[in-house]
Order: structure tokens, then C-alpha cells, then sequence
């Protein structure tokens, strides 16, 4: 919104409708707003409009536990000679709601990832909880809920799906799988579309999604990054709701980053970043008094007009002062401490191999197949060992009943690799026999199959390449 104020002429869109149109000043004095996100909800047709509700943040109520839920003290990472964060030392208290505000590559992203284990800390420390928190703790990470930028979900499944699958991946009782999954598809609105597979979703629904998939197993803290990137302002309240509620009414510790002036508003404090590095933290309104602003925005392009300034001095300070010229047939010294270029480094090398015997020693796993793998091979190479698969049971589902469906079945019944079982004559059936692991694998033809491979020999008859794994890839599913 804040860039659609700059426009000359813009037009606002609902359900496939425009519902203004002219010069940011005009919609905001036809809707008689003085923000373009409220403008737009005063806009909207009156069902719509009366289903938002104001954001309202009431006062949070301390803990009793005085432990901090991250706890940082120089958290710094690097990769190679590029430092991503800069000894950032932060403390986010219980049932917080703390953001993280700065641009595009300043070092957010990469913050959270190490604050939940997701990346390995280059120096510095960072506590969970009190405990410290390593990249390969996955009982601490227990008590993380993460939700990345982009949707990380499996498409492929519907929404109760993948709330499903990760209710296993999180070890719920599985006596208590299917009441919470209803108690989630309730409260984020989702019931209506249990049954959908994400990607015909709208993106506020897709968030509503990932953020029921990250309070699947009642974390006390959630990490979002930038969770509502992309989002109207309809669906950015109501998700601010929930975050509101799970702060205030179950005491989840929330940390989130942002680009939005207005949810920057909305937490308890905030820290504003820059380059990797921490300029500020505080209330808003306290970081806004602070700098004699009015708003929020113009404090915070004080503090990186500030932060330059410093950054060009700092450069200006470090630069070498200029060598003499060197006489007629003389040749200056280079400054001790320069590096001669060459083409192997015994120093890069040595780095190099330090860095995968850490990672090898992190990772017990990954070094017991670094021994052990070359074993089994040799073994299974000499003495003819096969790994193939073999008597795979299957049954098919062919819905099209063509003789290139019947075709394509032909080659799977006369494989040692798979052994026929009984026709499956419904989705239900099917669904149950995989279940009930009589099956293995099915084949699902869908209808129309024979017209498609015969729309592939015309292709074919007229010049044009065809596909050779085009029916497999339309027959399995």
C-alpha cells in the first residue's frame, strides 16, 4: 500500500470487480480514509466488509518465568568472507510478539534460521528457553513453530493431508491426531476446504495453512518470516488476530519479520536492521519519539541515513594512504600482509578440509556411510548382489477401459518386478487397500487416457515429436 500511494493512477480490484479507480487522494477521500488499507476495506462490498474486524493488541501480561525465550549474545554468521549477520545480540521475552524490520537482504532470514537450528552459527550463541540451541538439537526445535516466506507445503496433498502428515512428523499420540486436526481446520477457517489441495487456494488461505501446520503440536514459540509478504489487507487482519490471540490467550512467544510499517506498530518491540547488524530495538512509539519523528517509517530512515554516514566514515578511515612512485627501474614493495594470487592455496585447501571433517563429525550418520558404503558396494559388486525390488504387489484402477489402458497394464502384469492383486473398482477401495498395506503400488488410469496417447500418434503422423513417456505419465498417478 505504501507503494500504491505513489501511483498516479491506480484502480482496486475485488472478486474479478473494480471497485475504485482514480488518484490515491481521490480513493482515500471517497472512502473518507486517511490509510489506503483501510480505504480499500470501506471500499468492499457490504457481506465483505462486515466480516473484518479492527486489530486491536491489548496489553501483555508478564510472566512469571523471567527465563527468556531467545536469548542472542553476538550471533554472527558468515559465509566466506561475506558477513550475512554481525554479532546481533537480542532478548525476546515470554509471550512477546517481536519484530524483525529491514530490508531485502539485510540478514532477517538468515537470523531465524540459526535462532531454530536451521543453520549452523558461525560465532556468537543463541538460547532457546535458557538452553542452547546447536543445529543438531532436534529436541529443542520441538518447541519451535516455523513458518518460512514462501509456502513450503506439499502441494499434492489436500489441506486435512498435510495437517495429517505433519501431525506424525511432530510424534502426536495418534489417538489425538484427529481431534486436533479438527480443532485447527475450526479455528483457522479451513473446514470448508479440508479437502482442497493448496495450490487452488487463495495465498491468504495458504497462510492460514502453514500457520496451523506450525501450531500443530502447541509449540511455545513461533518463528515467521514475513508471513503475511503478498497478503491483502482483509487477510493480513485476520491473520494478526490470530497471531494476537496465540500471544495473549495461550502465551506463544511470537517473532516475526516484516516489511509493513503498520504490523511493525502492532508488536510489543521491534529491532530495525541494517546490513546484518542491529541499529535499534524498542517499542515502536519509543524508537519513533527517540528520533523526533512522526512515524515509524521516518525514524527508521533516520537510523540508516545514520547508520551510512558511520559506514563511510568507517570506509574512509580504513583505506591505505597512497604509495609513493616508485624511481626509474625500482619497484615498490607491497604492504605486508598483502596476499601473492596463486593458483593452489595450502591455506584455502587446509580450510577446506577442516570444514567437512566438522561437518562429518556433526553428523554420526553421514560419516558411518563414509565407511561403511564403499564396504557394502565392493561386497555387492563381487559377489553379483542385486538390490532391485521385486514382486511389488499392485492392482490397477482403470477408469478408461481402452485397449491402450489395457495395453499399458500388459506390461506390468508380465514384470517379476511387481505381482498382480485384484482390480480396484473405487477411489474408496483404493484408498483403503493401500492403507491396509495389501498394496504396495496402484496404477491409476484415468478416463480419457486412450484418447490422449491417440491425440499423441496424430502428433505424430503430422511431424511433430512426441513424447514417449507421455502415457506412463498420464496412466500413473
Amino acid at each position: 500500500m505504501d507503494e500504491a500511494s505513489r501511483f498516479d493512477w491506480l484502480a482496486a480490484m475485488d472478486d474479478g470487480k473494480v471497485i475504485a479507480h482514480g488518484a490515491p487522494k481521490e480513493i482515500l477521500a471517497k472512502a473518507k480514509k486517511s490509510t489506503l488499507d483501510d480505504a480499500f476495506i470501506a471500499l468492499l462490498p457490504p457481506e465483505k466488509r462486515g466480516q473484518h474486524q479492527e486489530v486491536i493488541v491489548p496489553p501483555r501480561t508478564e510472566s512469571d518465568d523471567k527465563t527468556a525465550a531467545i536469548e542472542t549474545e553476538g550471533l554472527t554468521r558468515r559465509f566466506g568472507d561475506f558477513v550475512a549477520v554481525d554479532h546481533v545480540s537480542v532478548r525476546i521475552e515470554r509471550g512477546e510478539i517481536f519484530g524483525f524490520l529491514g530490508s531485502n537482504g539485510c540478514g532477517k532470514t538468515t537470523t531465524m534460521k540459526m535462532m531454530t537450528g536451521l543453520l549452523p552459527v558461525t560465532e556468537g550463541s543463541a538460547k532457546l528457553f535458557g538452553k542452547p540451541m546447536a543445529a543438531d538439537d532436534m529436541e529443542a526445535r520441538q518447541n519451535v513453530g516455523y513458518m518460512s516466506q514462501a509456502f513450503s507445503l506439499y502441494s499434492e496433498l489436500t489441506v486435512r493431508q498435510n495437517l495429517e502428515l505433519h501431525g506424525h512428523l511432530y510424534h502426536l499420540p495418534s489417538n489425538g491426531i484427529e481431534g486436533r486436526l479438527k480443532e485447527l481446520l475450526e479455528r483457522y477457517d479451513l473446514a470448508a476446504v479440508a479437502d482442497a489441495k493448496p495450490e487452488s487456494l487463495p495465498l491468504g488461505v495458504k497462510q492460514r495453512l502453514q500457520l496451523a501446520v506450525a501450531v500443530l503440536h502447541r509449540p511455545p514459540m513461533l518463528i515467521l518470516d514475513e508471513p503475511t509478504s503478498g497478503v491483502d489487507p482483509v487477510a493480513r487482519d485476520a491473520f494478526w488476530r490470530t497471531l494476537i490471540d496465540l500471544s495473549r490467550n495461550d502465551g506463544v512467544t511470537i517473532f516475526l519479520s516484516t516489511h509493513f510499517m503498520n504490523e511493525a506498530d502492532r508488536c510489543d518491540r521491534i529491532s530495525l536492521m541494517h546490513r546484518g547488524r542491529v541499529l535499534a530495538v524498542g517499542a515502536a512509539k519509543e524508537l519513533t519519539n527517540e528520533r523526533g519523528k512522526e512515524s515509524l517509517e521516518d525514524a527508521f530512515i533516520s537510523y540508516l541515513e545514520e547508520a551510512v554516514e558511520n559506514e563511510e566514515k568507517a570506509e574512509k578511515k580504513a583505506q591505505p594512504e597512497p604509495q609513493p612512485a616508485a624511481p626509474p627501474g625500482e619497484t615498490v614493495p607491497k604492504p605486508a600482509g598483502s596476499r601473492v594470487s596463486r593458483r593452489f592455496d595450502p591455506g584455502r585447501l587446509w580450510a577446506y578440509a577442516r570444514r567437512e571433517a566438522m561437518e562429518l563429525l556433526r553428523d554420526p550418520i553421514r560419516l558411518a556411510f563414509a565407511f561403511v558404503g564403499p564396504v557394502i558396494l565392493m561386497f555387492a559388486m563381487g559377489y553379483g548382489i542385486t538390490f532391485d525390488v521385486e514382486n511389488l504387489k499392485y492392482a490397477a484402477f482403470d477408469q478408461d477401459r481402452t485397449p491402450e489402458s489395457r495395453r499399458l497394464l500388459e506390461s506390468f502384469s508380465g514384470s517379476h518386478y511387481f505381482s498382480e492383486r485384484p482390480p480396484v473398482s473405487s477411489t474408496t477401495e483404493l484408498e483403503q487397500r493401500m492403507r491396509s498395506g495389501e498394496l504396495a503400488v496402484a496404477v491409476e488410469i484415468p478416463s480419457g487416457f486412450g484418447r490422449d496417447v491417440a491425440s499423441v500418434r496424430l502428433c505424430q503422423g503430422s511431424g511433430a515429436r512426441p513424447d514417449p513417456a507421455y502415457g506412463l505419465l498420464c496412466g500413473i498417478n
